[in-house]
């Protein structure tokens, strides 16, 4: 098995890319701790999980608490003895200009996308350097790499997610711990559901009319992603085989930010 005897976190694991992961994950022989604050999409991926991996172990969390965020890796700790991987998956979408975005809309996006990656990282990392290694994926956007309509907090948020990776990476290479960033663009996930019906509510069109018209203009390979394709992502940097990759930003887009 390609990870036997190897743990893993997972946040955001309820559904879409996390989902995805958290399961090959555990298919390849790694214990897997999942998060997700919506309790009841843990409910189903539970079982699934158990049936991988029997000390796998899902809690219901918010990643922009440090409380929560302590308790879940000290559960994680406790329960693997170890912590090899992290997969700071967690996000929220907002949908909106800046004139128009609240504080609150404003501190929501960046506690749970930004803050919520650095208070995880902060947590897991004393435990991979007490175990010699350690590597870290974050999940942020092709929203973080360019600038996109109607997404100013979230987009900012993902620009500061690309950066925090490549500090970690600079500040933890000697310890043996990579860091990487992916950066998925228009991914068959409930987020990109969400994202494409409250922008087609602002131009007129249903969810599946603005979601098509995009994936036709702006998508070289004319179609959207799947989780599964974001997961084997996630699997081969958390590999033996990605040893010397460290500080990258990778695209998974269907060459959507390749240019114009």
């Amino acid at each position: 098995m390609r990870f036997a005897g190897k743990a893993a976190l997972v946040t955001g694991a309820g559904s879409g890319i996390g989902r995805s992961t958290a399961l090959l994950l555990a298919s390849q022989g790694c214990l897997v701790g999942a998060l997700d604050i919506n309790g009841e999409s843990l409910q189903t991926l539970e079982p699934e999980l158990k049936t991988s991996n029997p000390a796998g172990f899902t809690i219901c969390g918010d990643i922009a608490r440090a409380s929560q965020v302590t308790e879940f890796v000290a559960v994680a700790a406790s329960t693997f003895g170890r912590i090899d991987f992290l997969f700071n998956n967690a996000g929220v979408e907002f949908v909106s200009v800046l004139g128009e975005t609240t504080e609150d809309d404003w501190d929501r996006v960046h506690d749970i996308n930004m803050k919520g990656t650095f208070l995880m990282t902060r947590e897991v990392l004393p435990h991979m350097r007490a175990g010699g290694s350690g590597v870290i994926v974050n999940n942020a956007s092709d929203a973080g790499m360019r600038g996109v309509k109607l997404n100013a907090a979230y987009s900012s948020s993902k620009a500061g997610i690309i950066h925090l990776t490549r500090s970690i990476a600079l500040d933890y290479g000697k310890y043996n711990i990579r860091c990487n960033c992916i950066c998925p663009g228009c991914i068959k996930t409930p987020l990109c559901e969400r994202f494409n019906a409250e922008v087609g509510a602002r131009k007129g069109k249903s969810q599946e009319e603005c979601l098509h018209d995009f994936v036709q203009s702006m998508i070289p390979m004319k179609r959207v992603g799947l989780p599964e394709e974001v997961a084997s992502l996630v699997s081969f940097l958390f590999s033996p085989e990605a040893s010397y990759i460290s500080g990258a930003v990778i695209p998974i887009d269907g060459g959507l930010t390749a240019g114009m």
